[in-house]
């Protein structure tokens, strides 16, 4: 017998068939692992609670950020800059070095970028997420900016050397609606919301605050973020941290990101959670999709069609505040006095009129109303207009006809 194995009618030496055993094993194990990095790859696109989590839509994206509420701008592994809708649709290719906002008046932002296309700022179109041809020569920032002049009761335009004059109507042109003002920096800087007239319809009482966005608008208090209605009552209790540089998001078809213990999820407009906070980030969304990013995978968020259906539908609640039988209050208006009434019941007769700001003390509440006494008169106050000493005060309706309230 010849020395070796038998292979047909040939015969191999023994390491030679081991060393063909172990190429054979070689190759078989490149093969599974291949088609186990295809299987993982696949897990990717994950089954959350309430939603599911696509990876594979965007390998080489290594960062992404919020630039308006149609846009986000997104980082390659290269450093690159691209485009994308809110819902992950890319509208242009991660080759720009550049893209960002300018501010060339009050109110007004454009958004440019800089790239190998052209030795000029291109300016992006901000419906359609696209780069346009047109050139972008202005200014980076506004000459003057308004603030609210607690002083004049009115928005006041501002300049590198301060105050500069009293903001019009007409300059401001604002469409009918509620609007984020600060006060002036020597009146301390607090948030309130102005209307379409540029009269103060929601008091100072914020240390930030975003856009209204389907009847509910984030505003920062003591570090936290919650969310009022366009009366001022708060919504959605002040529990979240700052998700973004602007703070907070508003909500799109009831659903928007928020923070909490440094983690992000999704809620709707009752303050539930309705995507966990498991992410790291979430940029605002369209239509339940949102951009999102869990370990350091950034991926695409699909909330359940039927979370989204039935959020996109839901009216806007509002919070009810409790407040106390009993205690010492501060007057709380958009600056104007309040109604002490005979009874009540807003068609009673006013006895009195309460200046914004003034402490009182309540013998007792029903029905919405507190049993106060100013300068020696009795009467009734609505409670949507005092706040207890201890906490930061949280609403300030608007004014009546007359000029006061309640």
């Amino acid at each position: 017998m010849a020395n070796g194995y038998k292979v047909g009618k040939y015969y191999m030496a023994p390491k030679l068939v081991i060393a063909i055993a172990a190429v054979i094993m070689v190759v078989i194990g490149v093969c599974a692992g291949v088609a186990s990095a295809r299987k993982t790859k696949a897990g990717q696109a994950a089954k959350l609670t309430g939603c599911t989590f696509d990876t594979t839509v965007f390998e080489d994206v290594s960062d992404a950020q919020c630039l308006n509420e149609k846009m986000i701008v997104f980082t390659d592994s290269q450093g690159k800059k691209g485009i994308m809708t809110l819902d992950g649709v890319i509208t242009q290719e991660a080759n720009q070095d550049a893209v960002y906002t300018v501010s060339d008046a009050w109110r007004s932002v454009k958004y440019v970028c800089e790239g190998p296309l052209s030795e000029y700022r291109l300016l992006i179109d901000p419906e359609t997420a696209i780069v346009t041809n047109r050139q972008y020569h202005g200014v980076t920032e506004p000459e003057k900016t308004a603030y609210w002049s607690v002083a004049g009761n009115h928005l006041a335009w501002y300049d590198k050397l301060g105050y500069a004059g009293e903001a019009g109507k007409y300059e401001c042109n604002l469409e009918e609606g509620l609007y984020p003002v600060q006060s002036a920096p020597e009146d301390g800087g607090k948030y309130g919301f102005i209307n379409e007239n540029l009269g103060l319809e929601i008091a100072l009482l914020y240390d930030g605050a975003g856009e209204f966005s389907e009847g509910l608008a984030p505003v920062r208090r003591k570090g936290s973020w919650g969310y009022i209605n366009e009366k001022g009552v708060t919504a959605i209790d002040f529990l979240f941290e700052s998700i973004s540089e602007a703070g907070a998001y508003g909500f799109s078809n009831g659903l928007a990101p928020a923070k909490q213990n440094g983690f992000c999820g999704i809620i709707n407009r009752r303050g539930e959670t309705v995507v966990a906070f498991e992410f790291e980030d979430i940029l605002p969304g369209k239509d339940g999709k949102f951009v999102g990013k869990k370990g350091s995978a950034w991926g695409l968020i699909t909330v359940n069609r039927e979370i989204v259906e039935a959020e996109s539908t839901s009216p806007v609640t509002e919070k009810q505040t409790r407040i106390p039988a009993q205690g010492n209050f501060k007057v709380v208006t958009s600056g104007s006095p309040l109604n002490l009434r005979s009874a009540p019941d807003t068609g009673s007769a006013i006895l009195a009129r309460i200046p914004n700001g003034t402490i009182i003390s309540v013998a007792k509440t029903e029905n919405g109303w507190a049993n106060v006494t100013y300068n020696s008169v009795s009467g009734w106050v609505s409670t949507d207009f005092i706040r207890e000493l201890e906490t930061q005060p949280e609403t300030a309706p608007s004014t009546d006809e007359m000029g006061a309230v309640g």
